[in-house]
């Protein structure tokens, strides 16, 4: 089933693809604001933030734009796959679970490097500032980006898929993934019940309290999914085990 459906993208005119890339990340965008939103509202006991970032039109333009841009990187991917340069398998269960982790890994990797190298400072007043106007996050910061980073980000993901052929539902799970963890880092609320901070697993997932942290403080906490390469390098922020516990400071 699942190849059909990719044989069935596959087929589609470059036109096509065009009005399914906008639209369909028209509606990823809607899906996370709304998510944000509702977690907003029903977590409101565990906030993260005192209030959340009031909205202006400099953050509209710039989340439009990102959202033109990322179905861009779309047709681009999308030229790229007819082309025969990204190949994507169709293997079993655990081949598709590995390759889920791997891609992960992988773009978790790719994304903490550019995002310290983001923050030094001559690019950081370039590129990154806009976001970490920030600091109290809202529902549309997730893509209040500067172009160059959007399609930066997009850029690697396509490297990634054209070194790596990785399974297609792998891809699919990743990109569903990549939303709700960023949705989750800018909700300005932690949804995760503080007992479950002590697990081993999750003790390694970049978490909304780990996200919300950088916002915070922009020098630590510069991986998305996963805590391992700020651990690796030594920039996770020492408060992070007690904001898990007893949540920030407000």
């Amino acid at each position: 089933m699942i190849q059909r459906l990719f044989d069935w993208f596959l087929a589609r005119s470059f036109a096509e693809w065009v009005a399914f890339s906008l639209v369909g990340n028209v509606l990823i965008f809607l899906a996370s604001v709304g998510l944000c939103q509702w977690l907003w509202r029903r977590f409101q006991h565990r906030r993260l933030i005192r209030a959340q970032q009031p909205l202006s039109r400099r953050d509209l333009g710039l989340a439009a734009l990102a959202v033109l841009l990322n179905s861009m990187v779309a047709v681009v991917g999308f030229g790229m796959w007819k082309a025969g340069l990204i190949r994507l398998t169709h293997p079993g269960l655990l081949r598709t679970l590995l390759d889920v982790v791997l891609f992960v890994l992988a773009m978790d990797f790719g994304m903490y490097v550019s995002h310290r190298i983001a923050h030094v400072p001559p690019l950081f007043g370039l590129l990154h500032a806009p976001h970490h106007l920030h600091q109290r996050t809202n529902a549309l910061s997730l893509f209040v980006l500067h172009p160059a980073e959007v399609l930066g980000f997009g850029a690697l993901m396509l490297a990634v898929l054209v070194i790596l052929p990785l399974s297609g539902l792998a891809v699919l799970v990743y990109l569903t993934l990549n939303v709700l963890w960023g949705t989750l880092g800018h909700a300005g609320v932690e949804p995760l019940p503080r007992a479950l901070f002590r697990w081993p697993l999750l003790r390694q997932l970049g978490t909304s309290t780990f996200h919300a942290q950088h916002h915070d403080n922009p020098s630590r906490n510069f991986g998305f999914y996963t805590l391992l390469w700020d651990q690796l390098f030594g920039t996770v922020d020492p408060d992070y085990p007690r904001w898990t516990q007893t949540g920030p400071p407000l």
